[in-house]
């Protein structure tokens, strides 16, 4: 697992999804940022309730993993990071990632984790850059970097400059 800041991360041509120990600091990354809870994204059903929410899918969101790929590889533009600055980046960091669809079948697991690179190639081609981070304790890190590597997705460890 390579290792870098945030802004490297975005910035990058590595792995879509990122790991980092604690919490990340988002300030001056250019991201628009979306926090989402872990614990709460257990099923499928709640993994699309909260990023449908936070990233404002159109109402005609089918709750599908199709509709759902759909949504994040064409994200809406004119989004603002925290300061008000246009967002060049578009970061969803996931808290507590070990519960991250810990209820729902291995399948569902593999087709979200193996997804955000697909997501981040739709998006630079619109000239963004997008990221998933998962945050967990150090403890839970070798066990969540395990799940997500064995359902084929890289990660990149975040480092805390």
């Amino acid at each position: 697992m390579t290792t870098a800041s945030l802004t490297e991360f975005l910035a990058g041509e590595g792995p879509a999804t990122a790991l980092a120990i604690g919490d990340v600091t988002t300030y001056r990354t250019g991201a628009a940022v979306r926090r989402l809870p872990g614990d709460r994204m257990r099923t499928l059903d709640g993994l699309y309730d909260l990023f449908a929410a936070a990233w404002d899918f159109p109402g005609h969101f089918g709750h599908n993993k199709d509709a759902f790929d759909d949504c994040m590889g064409d994200l809406p533009t004119g989004l603002r990071t925290p300061t008000g600055a246009r967002a060049t980046a578009l970061l969803t960091v996931v808290s507590d990632a070990g519960r991250l669809l810990a209820d729902a079948p291995e399948g569902d697991f593999d087709w979200f984790a193996t997804s955000p690179a697909h997501w981040r190639e739709r998006l630079r081609r619109s000239g963004r850059r997008f990221g998933l981070v998962l945050l967990t304790s150090a403890d839970d890190a070798a066990a969540v970097a395990g799940r997500w590597e064995g359902a084929g997705a890289p990660l990149m460890r975040l480092r805390q400059d």
